[in-house]
């Protein structure tokens, strides 16, 4: 599980079907122990695995049953007990990536492991489970079932003692960070316990698009790289205590990490004993994995593994753990890069699935154009000209949407190559005219070390002065670049019968958003991937479509009657009801502007 900051919500169903009955109808279940059985003081064991695929067991005494509920794991209950024994010794305590790990007392199944309490000299040997009652009710979960809210904070009655502390409240925090806060200047006799979450996995990517999801998601989700290629093992089947991989984006970049499958019924599973991202009803890849060890570090420990080939999807992620089903293949949202370096003849290709959620197809979509870049070129920075051509399917759509332009900066033009691939995601994944259901991308790169571009050397109006309804005649020169030659165009300008009298401006320049500084060009990719789009201007899916397809390229040249002292930016290009101008497409960047005055009378 991937530590992440969750809106709390539990399962209304586990409300409303009583135990008793719901296990009755479940012949398939193993026997269960029901949380009114549970007494401190109670001993079993626990499965997991810590190393390979061999489940091996712990043993654990149950402390105390907690009652509220809310907060990261929003269940009503949680029971808090020491893991000890061979198996804990040798890992120093719970580890990350325990989560899910099923409990057993006199041979029932009375829970998963769920969070561990890293404010302990030595072994992390307290935790919390997450009952089976809570978690049942997961597993034949119906698609849209509705949430509900619970307190944040757990009760334990009577108080229990945690080394010298009295503890009568339980906070389960998002991160070791609020879990210290929480320690130190939160309520009297309360603790602080975070779950028992593996360390985000990402593979695939350049140190550069590993840094660029750093910047977008700060610290709240720490990052573990590891080399995929080497994961190659047999896998053993799955049941109770065995390691799974969940991944959200999955190809030739992946990101996810591993849990404990808690208990399987058929072809279902029930994993973790808490949410992975708590959005519901989900799409998520299902794998195999492999522990290669656990690592014992100063703060916690963690297993270290890899992942392995796709078993099935993630089908629901809610509060009190998430449903696997093996067979069963998740539909997501394809993207494939193709980059050549037009110079050399080296030919990059990846490709990925990514979970049909905004946020993340957004990122990965950014970091994997980043990384296959970066690979073609064989460096970093530099200079030169991108042609990207980006093509976008999705149901919903009449028919391909295809955008092409062309970037160029002296500094890095790998950045600026993929700097229409936001606004391609946020085309499909925030539209705000029609429902879509994105079905795949794909980016087209051509690198060369040519420049491409031509400067706007003058622009001339025949007349300083037009009447409504009447045309204005202006002469476009540019340059391209190191060319003597300068390519001369005349262009008329319609102006509308009821455009407003009085002073004016011409505007000429780029059509495309201002250029970012060169120095800031990573930073200006990482924020428009965190900035939430603003909503369309756009009054049909077509104009969309084709403001998509056409607007804002970098090699088209904006001419624009404006009254004075209406801002002179390219969002107001669409946003001025009354227009008058042209767009003047050409084969080079443009570069540089002007502004004439202009009175219409």
């Amino acid at each position: 599980m991937i530590r992440r900051f969750v809106i709390p919500i539990a399962l209304l169903v586990v409300l409303l079907i009583p135990y008793a009955a719901w296990a009755q109808a479940r012949s398939d279940l193993p026997p269960i122990m029901p949380l009114a059985e549970i007494k401190p003081g109670m001993r079993g064991i626990g499965r997991t695995v810590i190393q390979g695929q061999k489940i091996e067991e712990f043993e654990f005494e149950v402390i105390g049953v907690l009652s509220g509920g809310g907060g990261i794991i929003p269940v009503r209950h949680l029971i808090l007990f020491r893991a000890f024994g061979p198996l804990t010794d040798r890992t120093g305590g719970t580890a990350a990536g325990m989560s899910g790990s099923p409990l057993y007392i006199n041979g029932k199944l009375i829970g998963a492991l769920s969070a561990g309490y890293l404010f302990q000299p030595g072994k992390r040997e307290l935790a919390l489970a997450t009952p089976i009652e809570e978690m049942l009710a997961v597993l034949d979960l119906p698609t849209g079932a509705a949430p509900a809210v619970w307190p944040r904070t757990f009760t334990a009655h009577p108080p229990v003692d945690i080394g010298a502390r009295r503890i009568s409240r339980v906070i389960i925090a998002n991160s070791e960070t609020d879990a210290a806060a929480l320690e130190t200047g939160g309520p009297p006799e309360t603790a602080a316990f975070i779950p028992a979450a593996f360390p985000a996995m990402v593979s695939g990517l350049s140190n550069r698009a590993v840094h660029l999801l750093q910047e977008v998601w700060g610290s709240a989700r720490p990052l573990q790289q590891y080399d995929q290629s080497t994961a190659t093992f047999e896998a053993a089947p799955i049941v109770g205590g065995s390691s799974v991989g969940i991944l959200q984006v999955r190809g030739d970049v992946n990101f996810g990490g591993m849990c404990t499958v808690t208990l399987r019924t058929g072809d279902k599973l029930l994993i973790c004993g808490h949410p992975w991202d708590q959005l519901g009803d989900v799409e998520y890849a299902l794998t195999t994995s492999n522990i290669v060890t656990v690592v014992r570090t100063l703060q916690e420990p963690f297993k270290e593994g890899t992942l392995g080939e796709l078993i099935g999807k993630i089908d629901q992620d809610r509060g009190a753990g998430i449903r696997g089903i093996v067979g069963r293949m998740p539909q997501m949202f394809a993207v494939r890069v193709a980059v050549t370096n037009l110079d050399t003849g080296k030919r990059i290709e990846k490709g990925m699935h990514v979970v049909r959620r905004r946020d993340l197809a957004r990122v990965f979509a950014a970091a994997m154009t980043l990384t296959a870049v970066d690979t073609a070129r064989d460096q970093v920075l530099g200079g030169g000209t991108a042609k990207v051509k980006i093509t976008v399917r999705a149901k919903g759509l009449p028919r391909t949407v295809t955008r092409e332009n062309i970037f160029y900066s002296s500094q890095d033009v790998s950045t600026a190559a993929v700097s229409d691939v936001p606004d391609a995601l946020n085309f499909l994944f925030y539209n705000d005219l029609v429902s879509l259901e994105p079905i795949d991308m794909s980016v087209e790169i051509g690198l060369s070390s040519k420049r491409m571009t031509a400067a706007i050397v003058d622009a001339v109006a025949e007349h300083r002065e037009v009447a409504p309804g009447g045309s204005l005649r202006v002469r476009l020169l540019l340059r391209p670049y190191r060319d003597e030659a300068v390519a001369s165009r005349l262009i008329e300008i319609p102006i509308p019968w009821n455009y407003p009298r009085g002073p004016a401006v011409l505007l000429v320049g780029p059509a495309a958003r201002p250029a970012t500084p060169p120095a800031q060009l990573g930073g200006g990719l990482a924020q428009s991937l965190v900035d939430e789009p603003a909503p369309s201007s756009a009054s049909t899916l077509q104009e969309a479509i084709d403001r998509f397809e056409d607007f804002g390229k970098s090699t088209d040249v904006r001419i624009q009657l404006v009254p004075f002292g209406l801002p002179a930016t390219s969002g107001e290009f669409v946003k001025f009801d009354v227009f008058a101008g042209d767009m003047v497409r050409t084969d080079w960047v443009v570069q540089g502007g002007t502004e004439i005055p202009i009175i219409v009378r």
